[in-house]
């Protein structure tokens, strides 16, 4: 059996479902396919490779554990699934919706930050930074205050026609550690696990996402930090290029798609960009989101 989906304006066919998804019509013709076979072990000719992956220009082996299996993406085409015996579709979902999808994207020649973006009156402001950082506290805190949401994790930038850098909508769903949803007042008893992260709960947001991409205003770069209070720093100049290089997600091959370099100019010279330091101890969310929307 096969599903279709819409993930950021692609098509993409799975063998298995994903129900946080929104389902695409049955006749559309997939822009990615996923397909059942056997994945190797390893990746060969890989130039770039983690705990869980190696990567080469076009291909990418994702190896997601007992509960999923290996997942080779090739070409931003074609996805290959290896199931392990133990695999369960919520478990293949989650790691195709995390890395295996960020791969693909970057695969079709697409920006791919790791990072959350919503929409705010002066445009798209994206946050980004390391894992604890706040980035999907700092969006639920946005959304609080009336804010779209157009990504949580993954975050897609490209040129529109007008050669303006914007962001694309993503998945309708929100990662949230447990107290943090706990003080933005959700009831965390009534929502389901991530799959991957156990700490973490999963917000619907079909209501809150906006539907179409967004001109982006600036990005931020979160950081914990000792010191008291919320702080902004505006970066200039090769700073700034340098901070935008951190918020990539993955390996970017030049050899791949040259005119990501581009993009990447374009978005320096276009959007602002702020490191932005919170207090380690204590709930600073709050105040995060008025430094963004006012600062």
């Amino acid at each position: 059996m096969s599903y279709k989906y819409i993930l950021y304006e692609l098509i993409v066919q799975t063998t298995f479902p994903c129900p946080m998804l929104l389902a695409a019509d049955n006749h559309a013709v997939p822009d990615v396919v996923t397909i059942e076979g056997s994945v190797p072990r390893t990746l060969i000719g890989a130039v770039a490779a983690g705990e869980n992956w190696q990567a080469s220009p076009g291909r990418f082996l994702w190896r997601g554990g007992a509960r999923a299996g290996r997942f080779l993406v090739e070409d931003g085409r074609r996805i290959t699934l290896e199931r392990n015996p133990a695999s369960e579709d919520a478990m293949l979902a989650a790691h195709l919706l995390s890395a295996v999808l960020a791969a693909l994207l970057r695969q079709r020649g697409m920006l791919v930050l790791h990072a959350n973006t919503a929409v705010t009156r002066r445009g798209a402001v994206t946050m980004s930074g390391e894992t604890g950082a706040g980035k999907s506290t700092t969006l639920a805190a946005l959304m609080k205050r009336g804010c779209a949401m157009l990504a949580d994790d993954i975050t897609v930038l490209r040129l529109s026609a007008d050669n303006k850098v914007e962001a694309l909508p993503g998945i309708s769903k929100l990662n949230l550690c447990e107290d943090a949803a706990e003080r933005l007042g959700h009831a965390v008893d009534k929502l389901p696990r991530n799959p991957l992260r156990r700490i973490k709960v999963v917000l619907p947001t079909h209501n809150k996402m906006a539907s179409t991409p967004a001109s982006v205003y600036a990005i931020y770069l979160l950081n914990s930090s000792p010191k008291s209070g919320v702080t902004l720093q505006s970066l200039s100049g090769a700073d700034k290029f340098s901070a935008l290089q951190e918020c990539i997600y993955g390996p970017l091959f030049p050899e791949e798609h040259p005119e990501q370099f581009g993009l990447l100019a374009e978005i320096s010279n276009q959007v602002r960009i702020f490191r932005l330091d919170r207090p380690s101890s204590g709930w600073s969310a709050p105040e995060v989101a008025e430094a963004i929307l006012n600062g």
